[in-house]
């Protein structure tokens, strides 16, 4: 069992040399940005911190696309965002709450439709760009609009239930979201996974590590 935490501006600046000696310390998953490439104050320093300490990585991008086409937009601004660097965890699509406010406040109708196809434009993109893609969400919209979909059984899935157990199966299970750990103040979100994403990635050839290996 791999345990980790997920960061981005909300958690300030993080000792990183504190947070390895903490037992969520084996990946974290780091905001990128959000919306029409908008950065995270923190997340280059986060990188940065996690390149310098050896912390597996994988980052996230906050969506606020209004259509399909934007959400693929969106894929293009993380990898840019990556550039050289070679996230050894998954790249993500987060579609949450308030995701659905801002597009609905801009005429947009929120379907299941919509929440498909933007998903698969995100993630698709990043599989053509040579990375491994994967999507975020929590059981509301899991069964509102992912449950026995086509994008479901494609994609991994990042799973937000702060429970004793996620429930189904999982790749990616977001148990907390008031965790504790050192080197960061106030509460942070807390992950695990069994599936050992770095081998998987550097074995694959995806996430930039196609060079490392093959010079």
């Amino acid at each position: 069992m791999f345990k980790g935490v997920d960061v981005s501006r909300h958690q300030g600046i993080i000792d990183w040399d504190k947070f390895l000696e903490d037992e969520h310390s084996d990946f974290v998953i780091i905001r990128a940005g959000f919306g029409k490439n908008n950065i995270d104050a923190q997340a280059v320093r986060n990188v940065a911190e996690c390149e310098r300490i050896g912390i597996p990585y994988g980052l996230y991008w906050f969506s606020y696309a209004l259509t399909p086409e934007m959400a693929r937009r969106e894929a293009e601004y993380l990898s840019e965002f990556v550039g050289s660097h070679k996230p050894s965890y998954p790249l993500v699509y987060d579609f949450e709450y308030d995701s659905v406010t801002h597009a609905v406040k801009n005429g947009v109708k929120i379907s299941r439709d919509f929440v498909l196809n933007c998903t698969e434009q995100f993630c698709h993109r990043l599989e053509e760009l040579g990375f491994y893609a994967m999507f975020y969400c929590n059981n509301d919209y899991y069964q509102r609009y992912y449950q026995a979909s086509k994008v479901a059984e494609k994609y991994d899935m990042w799973y937000a239930r702060y429970a004793t157990s996620p429930g189904r199966p999982v790749t990616l299970w977001q148990t907390s979201e008031s965790g504790r750990v050192k080197g960061i103040q106030g509460k942070v979100d807390l992950d695990q996974t069994e599936r050992d994403y770095p081998k998987i990635i550097i074995r694959n050839d995806l996430n930039n590590w196609k060079d490392v290996l093959h010079g």
